[in-house]
């Protein structure tokens, strides 16, 4: 199956089109089925952004994919709009790419660690549980 991850070389009357389409998908909250692209390593991207090797899409999102040597994914989300993915977007990308019991993460590092080349949001998804929750085993007393 091949698809189109980066649609920038149609004209902005095109692009416009597409945004407005994607804005009204998202406010229905009816964003298409995931198309699936794999891609060898080294061809998207340079640095850490040539490991990834897989990429989701559908009427809203595109989103990279890689898995780290620990078994980590990393999943690179951004949308045509460059509107930001509200919360409840985020939550629904990580269940349905990840499943609904995994746990994400959105990391805000050390400043001399940012890197903002682009405007994609991240989601960990991490492969053990975390050292904290909202839910906490202690009783309040």
């Amino acid at each position: 199956m091949t698809i189109d991850l980066t649609p920038y070389d149609l004209s902005k009357r095109e692009q416009q089109k597409l945004i407005k389409r994607e804005k009204i998908n998202r406010a229905r909250e009816d964003w298409g089925i995931w198309q699936i692209k794999e891609f060898s390593e080294g061809t998207v991207g340079h640095g850490w952004a040539a490991e990834f090797t897989r990429a989701h899409k559908n009427d809203v999102f595109s989103v990279l994919d890689r898995t780290l040597s620990n078994g980590i994914h990393h999943l690179a989300i951004t949308c045509l709009s460059e509107v930001r993915p509200s919360w409840p977007e985020m939550q629904r990308i990580k269940d349905e790419l990840a499943g609904p019991t995994a746990t994400a993460v959105e990391v805000y590092p050390p400043q001399a660690e940012i890197v903002d080349g682009a405007n994609m949001y991240h989601l960990w998804v991490v492969t053990t549980s975390l050292p904290f929750s909202l839910f906490d085993n202690r009783r309040s007393e």
